[in-house]
């Protein structure tokens, strides 16, 4: 009777952990495999599963979206209901609670969401939860940066001790996994639309918090933090511009990197022009890492094909299956692509 409670125990610990997981980084609630979890669990287990989602210290102080709660704990008592399991205490007064909330989050949604690394870890970041907010579609992190952290994981020594430059950052997902994951020497993360800048300037700050800040004289660099093992930058960097941002005197990059960034045609040429600006910096001898989602097929083909009209060569990497990090992989394509320069081309 003891063994079979005992690994009973163990299996509701595994299952709880991957639950867990998918909820603080807001995973749909129909995506989430419980595993089993709520199957015959008891009273003390209900109260233990509370405590590592919504009672979770990380997730009050730094909270989800409340919808997102209450869908959760929804789910889990329409569940109990159906299973005949008496249900805890608490399991209905953090329901009501969360209820009572909706609608309260300020205009903007933003809320918070929280990533677990390999290993060991969590990034926690500010996101909004609408769409475009604000004229942009930079205030949440998407599929393709998802993808893009765990073919980052596969290919660590690519981008360990590097020096990486970010186009596109957005809220920061991608950027501040590499800070964290890669210990590059130094990471730049970008972007140009205010709101945006300001979010990842915060993230960073959020998830950084004991590191050094470095004071600069470039108006463009929002936030420099030495942590340690890397130098952290956000910088507002318009590509249309780059070549009068001086970021030449902040970083000679080794890895380009840029996560759904490949969707308006009208900002190919921008993207362009930045691009082999770095490539020119660096005497075309680093890696342009781009992950994208296939929205449509003949926009990304145009993006590609002027790449190669540019002399780009083009080798399209496998995308890893969801592990760490997890997407919808049956919404839209995910394609990862590594995009080199022969070194005598000027």
């Amino acid at each position: 009777m003891f063994q079979k409670c005992k690994n009973k125990t163990m299996r509701f610990e595994d299952a709880l952990a991957l639950v867990r997981k998918n909820f603080l980084c807001g995973t749909p609630i129909n995506q989430i495999d419980w595993h089993g979890l709520l199957d015959d669990i008891c009273w003390e287990e209900q109260e233990v599963l509370l405590n590592e989602t919504v009672n979770n210290s990380l997730v009050v102080q730094y909270p989800l979206r409340t919808g997102y709660q209450v869908a959760f704990l929804k789910h889990i008592i329409h569940h109990l209901n159906k299973m005949n399991v008496e249900q805890h205490d608490q399991l209905y007064e953090r329901y009501c609670g969360l209820l009572s909330q909706s609608g309260m989050e300020d205009q903007a949604g933003f809320s918070y969401k929280h990533y677990e690394l390999p290993g060991n870890g969590v990034i926690t970041l500010k996101e909004s939860s609408a769409l475009i907010s604000e004229g942009t579609t930079g205030l949440c992190s998407w599929q393709a940066s998802k993808a893009l952290c765990e073919f980052i994981t596969n290919n660590l020594e690519d981008f360990h001790g590097k020096n990486i430059l970010e186009l596109g950052s957005g809220v920061g997902l991608s950027g501040i996994f590499m800070a964290k994951y890669c210990e590059p020497s130094m990471i730049v993360l970008s972007d140009c639309h205010s709101s945006v800048v300001s979010t990842l300037k915060q993230n960073v700050e959020l998830n950084f918090p004991k590191g050094t800040k470095v004071e600069t004289d470039n108006p463009l660099i929002n936030c420099l933090v030495d942590n340690g093992d890397s130098i952290v930058a956000v910088m507002d960097l318009d590509w249309s511009y780059i070549n009068a941002s001086n970021i030449n005197q902040l970083i000679e990059p080794d890895v380009l990197v840029g996560a759904d960034i490949v969707y308006d045609q009208a900002l190919f040429q921008p993207l362009l022009t930045a691009i082999n600006y770095v490539f020119a910096l660096t005497n075309n001898k680093c890696k342009f890492v781009l992950s994208c989602t296939e929205r449509n097929q003949d926009t990304l083909n145009d993006f590609l094909e002027m790449l190669v009209t540019a002399k780009f060569r083009i080798n399209e990497e496998a995308v890893c299956s969801p592990k760490h990090f997890q997407w919808d992989g049956t919404a839209s394509k995910i394609r990862i692509f590594s995009i080199t320069r022969d070194w005598s081309f000027q």
